[in-house]
């Protein structure tokens, strides 16, 4: 699987729900168009990596474009049937990833011709990662997302 010139190939990757979850990598690549909304790239997405049902239908996921540590841009709960966004709705896969693949390149081509050191040389993969927040209240954790106000504890359903 690669990238097309109207397309980026991106890895989803997500937290392990519970210690039998970590026995193997969830990180799965898929092909996102680069104006596709955010809506599709998470369902492009979760179709590759999948998301698992929690017991109790509760789960609370917080979506980041650039890995771990990455942006947050949407909001899942299993309880909602749609994610909630966080970036405007007219936000595509190129303007969340495109600036993020010039900067990967220009590492690639500095490293390339022997400029600087080797560190992200290797770091090549653009990610959008789903961070689980376990039962915490989603309507909670969207809300101090939007805010930038701290998150609640994972494990504070109220």
């Amino acid at each position: 699987m690669t990238s097309t010139p109207a397309s980026f190939l991106i890895t989803a990757d997500r937290d392990s729900v519970c210690a039998g979850d970590d026995i193997e990598s969830h990180d799965r690549p898929f092909t996102a168009p680069l104006y596709a909304s955010v809506p599709e790239l998470i369902r492009l997405a979760t179709n590759a990596c999948g998301l698992p049902s929690i017991s109790g239908d509760k789960a609370t996921w917080i979506v980041k474009a650039g890995g771990y540590g990455g942006k947050p841009i949407a909001v899942i709960a299993q309880q909602w049937e749609e994610p909630r966004l966080l970036v405007p709705d007219t936000t595509t896969v190129q303007s969340i990833f495109g600036e993020h693949k010039l900067t990967l390149f220009l590492k690639y081509l500095r490293h390339a011709c022997g400029i600087g050191t080797k560190d992200g040389a290797h770091e090549h993969k653009l990610t959008l990662f789903f961070r689980y927040w376990c039962q915490a209240n989603p309507d909670t954790v969207f809300n101090a997302l939007m805010s930038n106000s701290p998150l609640p504890s994972p494990y504070d359903r109220t």
